[in-house]
């Protein structure tokens, strides 16, 4: 956990491999840290109203900044004063506005999520296989040499990080 504030907010980059067994598990507490980070950003100012930072989100289709004109933006921060008005923003203001790197975080949140979802088999699989090769369930022999790859891999995955083909061929022989 890292204070942001006066909250503690897990760092995208480091979620705990005991705790998680799945893919499943690995996306509920990335949204769980989504929320705790969205939440850690405090009220700003800006042309003399409060706001607050509520959602962000990929633009299909792109849209224009409405703080600063810019256009195309992709990656859209959504604020809203006390008053209810939403201003969507681009990355430059939000980071700007918040005082923060903002859009750099919820980048690596993105990626990372992106990447669990892509690797969402081989998460699901390799925790199985590990889970039964600790109570010694398997019908087969692993060398140990391949759990601590397995190990490696699925600490790697669940962190948001894609395996190594040799990873992935390893976790492979031992899926099928």
């Amino acid at each position: 956990m890292v204070k942001s504030g006066n909250m503690m907010v897990a760092p995208v980059s480091k979620l705990r491999l005991d705790s998680l067994t799945n893919a499943d598990d690995v996306l509920l507490q990335l949204s769980r840290i989504f929320a705790a980070y969205m939440k850690s950003i405090f009220q700003f100012q800006y042309e003399g109203k409060v706001y607050q930072l509520i959602n962000n989100y990929v633009a299909s289709p792109q849209t224009r900044c409405q703080v600063c004109g810019n256009y195309p933006i992709i990656e859209v921060s959504v604020i809203r004063s006390e008053d209810g008005q939403q201003l969507r923003v681009g990355n430059d203001c939000i980071d700007r506005l918040t005082n923060r790197e903002v859009s750099r975080w919820l980048q690596n949140y993105r990626k990372k999520r992106e990447n669990v979802i892509r690797n969402r088999k081989y998460i699901d699989d390799v925790s199985l296989i590990l889970t039964a090769s600790r109570r010694n369930e398997l019908a087969f022999q692993i060398r140990e040499c391949d759990l601590e790859t397995l190990r490696l891999m699925l600490e790697k995955m669940v962190n948001g990080f894609n395996p190594s083909r040799r990873e992935e061929q390893i976790a492979e022989c031992y899926i099928r």
